[in-house]
């Protein structure tokens, strides 16, 4: 009977949606797809044309989902043969289909594909994958099974498996045999496949790692288990396991011990800790210690490449060559020498360096320098070895080694070859005045690079920098100064780098002169309690014509930490240098003829007198009300009594404040050896030198007709009698003897009167030295008047 052209369609569509697309089709379309094989009970004469759900309901698949949830096919099906289906024509009838030929070779069929609830490729279906996919075991699934098998396999130790699991699992072996679900008679339920054994494998370890946590918590362990414990730890640092072991059971201290075991060396490691641990105490005896440095080197020995770059491991080899003998010392070099320029950049073998060239012999060091040559450079720019570099150049490096590590900069023709009897660039200089320009040229490519703060520490940069300042010309130190103002304050520390600073202040413009003074803002304070930082400041004093940004940036600054800055050394230096620059009193020769290199400066315009006149008038007001407000203390200190002077004798404006101040000290009751609430003015060491330096400072200003006289005060403060009680000690008397020195009308006067009634007499009686005086002076003042 002929077929209709509609029933032909439905019987065409029907074919191709049950044998697929035969160029494959992708699973991201809408439709999912799997395997529809032939069958080996098939009818197909009943069940062409029918849709795939309608076969399976009529051959008994309905339970077919929910036996095989995991998409496992049954034996049937896989051990049944594949026959191979035309690709390009699609059969129209059942002597067609059956006319193919079976074929045992099935990895090169292209399949065809069925609608399926549950597959979730993400890309095309290939044959293998399908099949594998069918039998619910991906590829390598049997291979990693029995890799974690072989890993818990130690653990299977604490629990056995159940013997109903055991059962299953040997009924399973026989490769595609069906068993009884339990219930339902007549339904088959597949062998479980590789997954679910794991599974049960897994339950069962997490069950006994379970109960084995819950002991140990409750110390409640049986002995067995903790022979099979520590048989566990054992095992696992012996063991070289390729794999990392399951560890999600463990608690985080046994994880981070199978961790450690995991790494080569595990035992050499454990061991040599607590070596160093012993080995480093103050009280371990000699002999042992010796013991113990054998049995170290032998443990890592050929190791220590290895050994060096661990933060723990590195302590040991650094224990090593404390406590060694030479023989070890020497071992350990000759075995880590060709490693120093790579040891040097790390964060922990650093130190192995450090410790080579503090235990190290002459010939270790020398070795030490030598493996720097040509990598200075690289070194001082890299973040860990900068530091090894600038402890090798200041702690243990000679003039000749130093200059070796500076040869670097100058050129790679003097890295190349070495000149044994030069020491320093200016010998070079000298002997090769025509190799002038390429040095500079190279040291400035060298130190442009070089301008960041976590650089421009470091000393021996500082060293490079000033080398260049002294031999360039004015351009060449122009382009410098511009690129260096901005970083100059993190080199203020050493005596180099300060001496770069100033040279930055001398020859820098306007603009680079305020740059720099802005970037000391809050630092200010520090850099004045500097040793070398402090004469930076006083070049500021000295050259910069903008005293505005002077007084605003600095002076106020330094105002409001009046007292830290007078405390310390080098902050009463600046404060003398404001009140009386380069005076000899206060600076040595040698820092005034450095200070004097910037008088030659061609930026600063105005006179030095009116410059120290307007910064002087900035702060005078404040320092001699520094005095009133703190005499107490500073009359007995010895090192502010020149801090005092000069502040008296050098500020601008009415000092009778300050000298009242310190008057009033002096006029409080005195008697001779009463050391109650400590002692007085005139006894205190540092006290009656302040009288006596005030006291003679005023012939000083009478040569200038000042009008305030420190005598005339303390004299008008000075209860009666007061002088009389002076008179009875030695220092008292060389006080008035100053005033008697003075040999001013009026306060001879004064003295004299006090002192001629029955003191006199009584003064020659006495036996120290400045009675013997006084009474001299008074002598002479009685037959002068």
């Amino acid at each position: 009977m002929e077929v209709s052209r509609r029933q032909q369609r439905r019987s065409n569509f029907s074919h191709q949606a049950a044998r697929g697309n035969p160029e494959g089709d992708s699973i991201i379309k809408k439709q999912r797809y799997k395997v529809g094989g032939p069958q080996a009970d098939y009818d197909t004469t009943a069940d062409y044309g029918m849709s795939p759900v309608k076969r399976r309901k009529q051959h008994g698949y309905e339970n077919y989902h929910s036996t095989n949830k995991k998409g496992h096919y049954g034996q049937s099906y896989l051990e049944s043969e594949v026959s191979t289906l035309d690709i390009t024509d699609t059969p129209d009838s059942l002597s067609q289909i059956s006319a193919i030929a079976p074929v045992s070779d099935i990895s090169n069929i292209q399949p065809s594909f069925a609608r399926s609830r549950h597959s979730k490729m993400a890309a095309d279906t290939t044959w293998e994958n399908a099949v594998s996919h069918a039998r619910g075991e991906p590829d390598g699934a049997e291979k990693s099974f029995h890799k974690k098998k072989s890993k818990v396999s130690i653990k299977e130790q604490l629990e056995t498996v159940p013997e109903e699991d055991s059962v299953h699992s040997k009924g399973s072996s026989g490769g595609g045999s069906m068993r009884q679900v339990e219930g339902s008679p007549g339904i088959q339920k597949p062998p479980p496949t590789a997954v679910e054994r794991k599974k049960s494998v897994k339950g069962q370890l997490r069950k006994a790692a379970s109960v084995l946590k819950k002991a140990r918590s409750k110390s409640k362990l049986p002995e067995n288990k903790v022979g099979v414990k520590r048989k566990l730890d054992a095992t696992l640092a012996d063991e070289t396991m390729t794999t990392k072991p399951d560890t999600k059971e463990l608690s985080k201290k046994e994880r981070k011990h199978v961790r450690k075991a995991l790494k080569t060396n595990f035992e050499q490691i454990q061991r040599s800790k607590k070596i160093w641990e012993e080995l480093r105490r103050f009280n371990v005896k000699k002999d042992r210690k010796l013991e113990l440095c054998n049995e170290l080197y032998d443990m890592v020995k050929d190791k220590m490449k290895e050994f060096c770059f661990a933060h723990d491991t590195a302590r040991v080899i650094q224990c090593l060559i404390q406590y060694g003998t030479p023989e070890h010392r020497e071992r350990v070099f000759e075995e880590l020498k060709e490693e120093i320029p790579t040891m040097s950049k790390s964060k922990y073998a650093k130190f192995l360096v450090k410790k080579m060239l503090m235990y190290g012999t002459k010939h270790h060091r020398s070795a030490v320098y030598k493996s720097f040559h040509g990598h200075v450079r690289q070194l001082i720019r890299h973040k860990v070895a900068a530091d090894v570099v600038e402890y090798a150049y200041n702690e243990y490096a000679n003039a000749h080694q130093r200059l070796s590590m500076l040869e670097d900069f100058y050129g790679p023709s003097f890295c190349l070859f070495k000149t044994p009897d030069i020491k320093c660039l200016g010998q070079i200089m000298l002997s090769q005045p025509d190799k002038r320009d390429m040095i500079l040229r190279n040291m400035r490519e060298a130190l442009l690079p070089l301008i960041d703060k976590n650089i421009l520490v470091h000393s021996m940069v500082h060293k490079v920098f000033m080398e260049y300042f002294t031999y360039a010309d004015g351009k060449m130190k122009a382009e410098m100064i511009e690129a260096l103002r901005e970083s100059v304050i993190h080199m203020l520390h050493t005596r180099d780098g300060a001496r770069v600073a100033m040279q930055c202040i001398w020859h820098g413009t306007a603009k680079d002169r305020k740059t720099i003074i802005k970037s000391f803002k809050g630092n200010v304070v520090k850099i004045c309690q500097e040793e070398y930082g402090h004469l930076v400041m006083l070049s500021i004093f000295d050259c910069v014509d903008d005293t505005k940004i002077v007084k605003a940036a600095l002076l106020e600054e330094m105002m409001k930490s009046l007292n830290d800055i007078a405390q310390n050394q080098y902050g009463r230096k600046v404060l003398l240098y404001l009140l009386s620059p380069r005076d000899s009193h206060h600076f040595c020769p040698d820092i005034v003829r450095v200070l004097q290199e910037g008088d030659a400066s061609l930026t600063s315009k105005k006179e030095k007198s009116v410059r120290y006149q307007e910064l002087l008038g900035a702060v005078s007001d404040q320092l001699l009300q520094y005095i009133v407000d703190n005499v107490a203390t500073l009359v007995v200190n010895n090192n502010m009594l020149v801090l005092i002077v000069a502040i008296i004798t050098h500020a601008q404006g009415d000092p009778t404040a300050a000298m009242e101040a310190v008057a009033s000290i002096a006029a409080e009751p005195f008697v001779v050896g009463n050391t109650e609430g400590g002692l007085h003015i005139v006894e205190n060491p540092a006290g009656h030198m302040t009288l006596k330096w005030l006291i003679q400072n005023d012939k000083q200003r009478i040569k200038t007709g000042q009008k305030v006289l420190f005598s005339e005060v303390l004299l008008k403060k000075l209860p009666e009698g007061a002088l009389k009680s002076w008179a009875a000690c030695n220092r008292g008397c060389f006080i008035l003897v100053c005033l008697l020195d003075l040999e001013h009308s009026e306060i001879t006067k004064l003295v004299v009167g006090q002192l001629m009634k029955g003191v006199r007499h009584s003064l020659k009686k006495m036996t120290f030295k400045g009675a013997q005086i006084l009474a001299q002076k008074l002598d002479e003042a009685k037959t002068a008047v």
